[in-house]
């Protein structure tokens, strides 16, 4: 599906339009629409898990878990909650801007919830530039908005064209206050040198990175370490930003990462591909882990099973994995060692997962830094963050009001 500028015009209005009636609304009615619409987007998107796993090449399992996870949060007590904290923290004003248009892209399906409804939630009428990969999660969407509430529903519309479009791109920023932009570095990039001086708030390259102490390695707490990591290591198949491509592990004279990585990889990926196959391994990508695997081969050592691997190899220097599964556990001396690591990785690291016994320690290294943008997650909860949750070192609400 290609949308012509005058339909992206045409859209635009509606969205602009609709904007009056969103902001008649208080904070609380909005919250209940985006609530109940939430609830209404997972039952569409449970229904049709078959034709989203087709479309984003992810299996069932998958699909129904992600789905089920991220709109979770959208609650009317977690949206209530965001909204008084932003009116603490935020020193801008409460006037919401006009209107917003968010570029998606195609690596995470889910990623698109927190990019509308929040902005909706505090008055922002929304045009979506869908992304070209996968369109199907952001209709059913917008279906949903529809569904609940007629009359405030049109705030959110969706537009569908080719990346570096220069017309349409032109006719997405014409009415918009503000632009938000998933993907890529050289996207942000290419995109704002075309707009100008247009508002962005951009969602560049990320990784993440997870750690996991002594404490996390002991005999009481390391079923649990292990099936937590798994779930991160595992969900949207390492595709997302918010993904562990590497583990530092603390050395113990008890566990050493080699026996780590053992139990790791039978008693976690193993099991936890059970729960949650891995998708199709695309050709370009079984290219590029082939070449990873090979060099951790030569360089280190290598355990691997079907769906996954995972290289020990120290460090640094950094190289990155493909995804899909692959990743690398590194040996540290503990926290003061694996935060010396993460510098070189500075502001594209998004997140970094902790155990219980190190998050704290983690949080308050990582509030200090002057290089890492970064916030920390418990182990389990990497790839399902909360409402409220930063993106690229900025609260979640920013951009979304006038200076």
């Amino acid at each position: 599906m290609t949308d012509s500028p005058s339909v992206i015009r045409g859209r635009a209005a509606t969205v602009l339009e609709a904007g009056t009636a969103l902001r008649a609304t208080c904070i609380g009615e909005r919250a209940h629409w985006l609530a109940e619409a939430s609830k209404a987007l997972a039952q569409h998107a449970i229904a049709a898990g078959p034709e989203l796993s087709e479309a984003t090449g992810l299996s069932i399992p998958m699909i129904a878990w992600a789905s089920r996870t991220t709109l979770d949060t959208i609650r009317e007590d977690t949206m209530l909650a965001l909204a008084r904290k932003a009116a603490r923290h935020s020193r801008r004003t409460t006037d919401p801007i006009a209107m917003l248009s968010v570029v998606l892209a195609g690596n995470v399906f889910t990623a698109s919830v927190r990019g509308i409804f929040v902005p909706l939630l505090f008055g922002v009428p929304v045009l979506v530039k869908a992304s070209s990969k996968e369109t199907c999660f952001s209709a059913m969407l917008r279906r949903a908005l529809h569904q609940v509430d007629a009359s405030l529903g049109p705030a959110m519309n969706l537009v569908a064209f080719p990346g570096g479009d220069v017309e349409c791109e032109a006719v997405l920023a014409e009415h918009a206050e503000s632009i938000s932009i998933y993907g890529s570095d050289d996207t942000v990039a290419v995109m704002a040198a075309r707009l100008g001086n247009l508002p962005l708030i951009t969602h560049g390259h990320g990784v993440s990175v997870a750690y996991c102490g002594a404490d996390a390695l002991d005999d009481a707490q390391i079923d649990n370490t292990i099936a937590d990591l798994s779930l991160d290591i595992c969900a949207y198949d390492q595709r997302g930003c918010l993904s562990p491509q590497l583990v530092y592990v603390e050395q113990t004279p008890a566990c050493s990462v080699e026996d780590f990585a053992e139990r790791l990889a039978m008693e976690g990926l193993d099991t936890m591909n059970r729960r949650l196959p891995r998708g199709p391994l695309p050709i370009s990508v079984g290219a590029e882990q082939a070449q990873w695997r090979g060099i951790a081969e030569v360089e280190g050592n290598l355990i691997h099973g079907d769906t996954y691997a995972l290289a020990i190899r120290p460090p640094q220097p950094l190289r990155w994995s493909p995804g899909y599964r692959n990743v690398t556990l590194a040996p540290v001396g503990g926290l003061d060692e694996a935060l010396h690591a993460m510098k070189p990785i500075g502001p594209s690291l998004k997140c970094v997962g902790a155990d219980p016994g190190s998050i704290s320690e983690m949080q308050a290294h990582l509030a200090r830094s002057q290089v890492l943008e970064a916030y920390a997650s418990a182990l389990g909860t990497m790839q399902t963050p909360l409402l409220d949750a930063p993106a690229d070192g900025q609260p979640i609400w920013h951009g979304l009001f006038r200076n």
